[in-house]
């Protein structure tokens, strides 16, 4: 199998680079993708960068060069439920854009023209990581994410999100993105996440202080997917 995986940041795919037998680096634009395997099967790892665009350029290259037949995007987020601390995962089940507002058209808030009103992950996939997470015992919180440009910090935002978002959990800025593309090439998608700041006034210094925590707790429930042999059947 050939395995996508996107990362925003260094921290976010610096444990990947690590596990995946790296046998060649290959550099398109400004983009670098870390050729190696796991478990006979192909990995394809890149750091996106920040942001919406830059996650939607990462996506089509995996898919364009190299035909994967999963991506997964590993990262942190910002939460917006107050249960969800430092350092705790979420493993969402549908996804939405914050900053997209054509409801005057007929249209869903965050929803884009042509597309549905949330981004669902696979069922069938969605399924075994959760059978996973809770095989090995991670602690972990499912809902929708939110995704825009902008960096979430204060009350005011936050109250504004859970207004116009009730079910949304936690906030950042690539994963909708990946969704859309993943949907138009009919490509599976799965998105784990970890906590790196409460999306409060304290959440600059904190997601600073915390993104290598949060990163490392997401991506050590990836790499026991990527372990998992039922995981592997069930994209067959």
């Amino acid at each position: 199998m050939n395995i996508g995986i996107i990362g925003a940041l260094d921290q976010e795919v610096k444990m990947f680079k690590k596990i995946i037998n790296c046998k060649q680096i290959k550099n398109i634009g400004q983009f670098k993708i870390y050729i190696g395997t796991f478990k006979k099967n192909n990995i394809f790892l890149i750091r996106s960068g920040i942001g919406k665009v830059s996650a939607s350029i990462a996506s089509m290259i995996l898919i364009n060069l190299f035909k994967p037949n999963i991506i997964i995007n590993s990262g942190s987020a910002g939460s917006l439920y107050p249960k969800l601390q430092i350092g705790d995962i979420i493993i969402p089940n549908e996804l939405c854009y914050y900053d997209v507002n054509l409801i005057n058209f007929g249209y869903s808030r965050g929803q884009i023209p042509q597309y549905p009103k949330k981004f669902k992950i696979n069922k069938n996939l969605y399924h075994i990581v959760i059978e996973i997470a809770m095989k090995f015992k991670y602690q972990f919180n499912t809902g929708l994410l939110l995704t825009g440009d902008s960096f979430i910090r204060g009350e005011n935002l936050i109250n504004k999100l859970k207004f116009q978002f009730s079910s949304a959990i936690a906030v950042e800025m690539e994963s909708t993105a990946i969704a859309q593309v993943c949907y138009q090439f009919h490509i599976p998608l799965i998105v784990i996440k970890s906590i790196s700041d409460l999306s409060d006034k304290q959440a600059t210094l904190n997601f600073k202080k915390n993104i290598s925590i949060a990163s490392s707790q997401s991506a050590s429930l990836v790499k026991l997917i990527l372990e998992y042999t039922k995981f592997y059947k069930s994209i067959e």
